[in-house]
């Protein structure tokens, strides 16, 4: 039994270190720029032991993004408000965040993004397993952020406008995912200024469905007069 687990253990290390280093390499070439061969130079690891784990690239990319999922939930466990989860974003992905704190598990789920989207420029197809698994975890990803939005607004204003929690999501992975191009083209911005940008459209959004009705502003700027009548 001891020889059992001792076995088990060893397999589950070689494991953990193949996907360490599939990781490194993923985020930094992508699938098409990242062989079986790198994995096991980069792991350490005979590359027999690599297709011992994982059958084919496919599979090994597939395990990844479950991995990386299973640690992006970790990362949000606590209650996180739109400044911080926008700012952590974009900083992240245009490489100006700490290290310490935005992962390569972070960075491989955008890389993933871009090559199930990618169908001209060497993209997986939506056949792929590795596109279909990234479907799926985006999917569910999107609706935690759901969630994890709504619980981050005061409780009056998701009762009275029950769809800004999905509204928020989807502009804040807007204003993410098209600076993630920038931060990847020739184009030069300052990302943690563009990040205030982005957290204050968002913070000032929140406050205006907050505002009474009476006192909301229109997207012209002027005040809306509630057409009530003011109580006696």
């Amino acid at each position: 039994m001891a020889e059992r687990k001792s076995r088990q253990a060893r397999s589950d290390n070689s494991k953990e270190l193949i996907l360490k280093a599939a990781l490194r390499l993923a985020v930094e070439r992508g699938f098409a720029g990242t062989t079986m061969a790198d994995v096991s130079a980069a792991s350490g690891l005979p590359i027999g032991s690599v297709y011992w784990h994982f059958k084919s690239k496919e599979q090994l990319f597939v395990a990844l993004l479950e991995h990386s999922y299973e640690e992006w939930q970790k990362i949000y466990t606590d209650e996180v408000g739109l400044r911080d989860k926008v700012t952590r974003g974009i900083l992240g992905l245009a490489g100006s965040a700490d290290p310490s704190r935005y992962t390569d598990e972070e960075a491989f789920l955008k890389v993933a993004q871009i090559l199930a989207l990618d169908k001209r420029l060497g993209g997986l197809g939506a056949e792929s397993p590795v596109t279909q698994a990234y479907v799926a975890v985006r999917a569910k990803m999107f609706q935690v952020n759901v969630r994890r939005v709504a619980a981050s607004l005061p409780p009056e204003v998701t009762e009275a406008h029950p769809e800004l929690p999905q509204q928020l999501t989807v502009l804040g992975l807007a204003m993410t995912d098209g600076l993630y191009v920038h931060a990847n083209s020739e184009v030069h911005l300052d990302f943690a200024a563009y990040a205030d940008v982005a957290a204050r459209a968002l913070e000032a959004l929140v406050e205006q469905y907050a505002a009474p009705s009476g006192t909301r502003r229109e997207g012209t700027g002027r005040e809306r007069v509630s057409a009530t009548p003011a109580a006696d």
